[in-house]
């Protein structure tokens, strides 16, 4: 799947592009069109919440499909895609927390949005639309063309039915791990009758004790055993949705540049310039989950620009490379370098801040950390505050709603591979 010609890559959310997501949302089946159950289940939602429109949203780089939907208030509107840059599901996929928005045009995350701009959604609230394997696809949501207050007991229905959604997908995707299994276990009895005649052969000449040609024989049955083999393994892999999640490998990067591709593709997205970037000259190798730590930084971003109630911008900053020095155990003298990012007037709900720094600690601890990773962030009130740590993670809402984020990664030599900015 590719981003389309038009759509800048940088405006992209760094979660969007997920392989792994994607391949997903394409074994659905649902980017073809008009789905009766998926739309059974936006008019369920628009009816429960009282919004003339509602979607099952899947989201890819370069646009929205809807696989259902409901227009109450523009049914001769029969589109079943929209463009990425009017979509305020992508960032409930981007956090994989729910969205809710009650006045669009007051909110910094979407206020410079197209739709947003030209009065076409007023009001939002999506939930993340999550598989069994975890892979956040889409959404379902409700949008009304004014501005409102959600009735939370309604959310909690909308909740209930995007689980109603995800089961639907989730039988959906082992049906058609299903059919792959079977193609598999076709394409494995073909290639079975002429291993079985090697095999045969094998073990006549064996039984002749004439080692020449018994080696000859050995080798012909390894190379029509490979093929078998193979197939075995796209078997297994098939099977099983563990095999079709890749590993997420912790290697070196430069986390000046993931920061730089994060910030630029939020502001693209958002459309906003409330975001401000610091980096210091030098290049910072660090090793992480590179993935990973972009789903963090992204989801800091949109979470903070959502509930900010002012015009101050999401600020930056990466100190480094300093001496580890007072913070380590062991008093080694360790270079390291220190993610800032600062808000103020953001007051983010403690769940949310719990998350946010559990998913940065995941992303960012080693084998050698001193926490293990999903390991849920342990909060604590300070002073009228409230604190969420993990590792050498550390976030914080202080009196006044100012949000501070800090995250610590140890520095070694710059690795083959790692370019200067």
């Amino acid at each position: 799947m590719t981003i389309a010609p038009d759509r800048d890559a940088l405006a992209v959310l760094p979660a969007l592009t997920d392989p792994d997501r994607l391949a997903t949302i394409e074994d659905t089946g649902l980017l073809t069109g008009a789905d009766p159950a998926m739309d059974r289940l936006a008019r369920l939602a628009a009816a429960l919440l009282g919004a003339p429109r509602a979607f099952v949203t899947l989201v890819t780089p370069d646009r929205q499909h809807l696989a259902g939907m409901v227009r109450h208030d523009d049914p001769a509107d029969l589109s079943r895609e929209t463009p990425l840059n009017a979509s305020l599901c992508q960032f409930a996929v981007a956090t994989e927390e729910p969205l809710v928005i009650p006045d669009s045009h007051l909110d910094p995350l979407v206020r410079d949005l197209d739709p947003v701009r030209k009065g076409q959604i007023g009001a939002y609230a999506g939930v993340p639309l999550r598989t069994r394997a975890g892979h956040v696809l889409g959404t379902l949501c409700v949008v009304d063309g004014d501005a409102r207050t959600w009735d939370e007991s309604r959310l909690a229905l909308l909740e209930d039915l995007t689980a109603l959604a995800a089961h639907e997908v989730d039988q959906r995707l082992t049906l058609a791990r299903e059919r792959r299994l079977h193609e598999l276990v076709e394409d494995l009895t073909r290639e079975v009758p002429p291993l079985a005649d090697a095999v045969h052969s094998l073990v006549e000449l064996a039984e002749q004790q004439e080692e020449p040609r018994l080696q000859r024989y050995a080798a012909l049955t390894r190379s029509r055993m490979e093929p078998v083999l193979a197939l075995g393994r796209r078997l297994e892999s098939t099977s099983s949705e563990a095999g079709r999640v890749a590993a997420r490998g912790r290697r070196w990067v430069d986390l000046g540049r993931v920061l730089q591709n994060c910030v630029r593709s939020a502001r693209a997205a958002t459309g906003t310039d409330a975001i401000r970037l610091e980096l210091p000259a030098a290049v910072l190798p660090v090793r992480c989950d590179a993935v990973g730590l972009e789903r963090s930084v992204t989801h800091v971003l949109v979470t903070a620009l959502h509930h900010s109630r002012g015009d101050a911008p999401v600020a930056i900053r990466i100190g480094g490379p300093t001496s580890r020095g007072a913070h380590s155990a062991d008093d080694e003298d360790e270079p390291v370098a220190t993610l800032h990012v600062t808000a103020e007037d953001c007051p983010v709900p403690t769940g949310e801040l719990a998350r946010i720094v559990a998913r940065f600690h995941e992303a960012t601890c080693t084998e050698s950390g001193t926490a293990a990773p999903g390991a849920p962030a342990r909060v604590r009130m300070t002073g009228g505050g409230v604190t969420a740590e993990s590792g050498t993670v550390r976030g914080e809402v202080r009196r006044g709603g100012r949000l501070v984020l800090e995250a610590r990664w140890l520095l070694e030599d710059q690795p083959t591979g790692v370019s200067r900015r």
